[in-house]
Formats: structure tokens, C-alpha cells, sequence
């Protein structure tokens, strides 16, 4: 029943977020509302039985946050390489256009890129491998499908900017980069690990969007 319901409600909670974000035309302002409703508020009421053990960073072995930050590291110096390469193939036009019409601009950019550092980033760990992991118990789909549905989120936020072949890549990248996160937090049983990472890759992406908004 679990799994069956750890497999439903993120479908479910992507498909409708996909809808808000790709169907309707609203600010960035309800998008995040909306966000925060499905992967956090709504979890935080369904499950408050279990008392969230994987928010418990106290937990965290030094090891495990010295991997993050190794793994941290990189994964941004890759996300930035990976632009630099492929940065032809990118539509930074629709990018900006697409940011622009939600409501993001030069001057509110800092702001939200303050929160997609710290409020964004925590929110999705809590749901994608906090919530959804313990859903799945011991059973090997932790590491399949919680990084899958990660994955397949954020094709809402890349469908207009890339062409086919570069949106495959960026959901590949995400699912491999979902299992990494997953393999990272196992042996402290808590999301710290993965949010440093996390972090550390929506600074990588942040840099891209300051050079989009600002000097391109």
C-alpha cells in the first residue's frame, strides 16, 4: 500500500505542478505557492506520525558531509562546464522570455535566487529524498524511482528552453544525479548530504541564470 501510494502521489503532484507551470500563465509567486502546498505542506500533514527521522542533521556523520562537499564541488563545475559546451544548442532567448513572463527580472532575481538556494532546495530534498525514499522502506525503488520523478519534474522548468535531445540529457542527468543523492544520504539516514549537494549545484545553476540575465 505504501509503495502503491509512493508511486501515486508524486505522479500525481508532478502532473498538476506541470499543469501550473506549462498550462497556465501565472507568476513565479503562485508556481512556488503551489510547490509548497504539494512537496511540503501536504507531506508534512499525511506523514507527521513518522516524525521525519531524515530531517534529524544531527545524525550526520562527518564522512558523509565531507563526500557532499567533494561531490558538491564537482557536480557544479560540471553543470557549469556542461553549459559552457553546450551553450549553441541552448535557447537562452526563451529562457529569459520564459523567466521574464513569470515575474523574475533583473531586479527580483536576487531575491529569488536566495530562496531557490535555500528554500527550494530544502523543499525538494524533504520530498523527493525524505518523503518518498521512506515510502518505498528497504526496497531497491528507493533508488529508482524517487530520482525518476526528480527527474521528470524538471522537465517542466527546462521543456522551453532546450531542444530534444539536450532536454533527454538534462532529465538523464537528474536521475543519475538523483541516484547519487539517494546513495549519499544512506549512511547517516538523513537528507543532509544531499541537500549540500544540492546546494551546491543551484549555485552552478544560479551562475548560468546571472551570466542569462545579466551579460548575455
Amino acid at each position: 500500500m505504501r509503495k502503491t501510494f509512493g508511486s501515486l502521489f508524486p505522479i500525481v503532484s508532478i502532473v498538476v505542478l506541470l499543469w501550473i507551470e506549462q498550462g497556465l500563465e501565472v507568476s513565479y509567486v503562485w508556481k512556488t505557492a503551489a510547490k509548497a502546498l504539494l512537496f511540503l505542506i501536504i507531506p508534512l500533514i499525511l506523514f507527521r506520525a513518522t516524525r521525519f527521522p531524515f530531517l534529524r542533521f544531527r545524525n550526520t556523520d562527518r564522512r558523509s558531509i565531507g563526500i557532499a562537499v567533494g561531490l558538491g564541488v564537482v557536480v557544479m563545475f560540471a553543470i557549469i562546464g556542461t553549459f559552457l559546451v553546450l551553450q549553441t544548442y541552448i535557447d537562452l532567448d526563451a529562457l529569459i522570455a520564459d523567466l521574464t513572463l513569470s515575474g523574475i527580472t533583473v531586479t527580483v532575481f536576487p531575491f529569488i535566487a536566495v530562496y531557490i538556494l535555500f528554500g527550494n532546495s530544502i523543499m525538494e530534498e524533504f520530498f523527493f529524498r525524505g518523503i518518498l525514499p521512506d515510502l518505498f522502506g528497504r526496497s531497491r525503488l528507493r533508488f529508482i524511482l524517487p530520482p525518476l520523478f526528480f527527474a521528470i519534474y524538471h522537465i517542466a522548468i527546462f521543456l522551453p528552453w532546450f531542444s530534444l535531445p539536450i532536454l533527454l540529457l538534462a532529465v538523464g542527468g537528474l536521475w543519475v544525479g538523483g541516484v547519487i543523492f539517494q546513495l549519499v544520504n544512506e549512511r547517516s539516514g538523513t537528507i543532509l548530504p544531499s541537500w549540500i549537494i544540492h546546494l551546491f549545484a543551484d549555485f552552478g545553476i544560479l551562475l548560468i541564470g546571472v551570466y542569462a540575465l545579466y551579460f548575455y
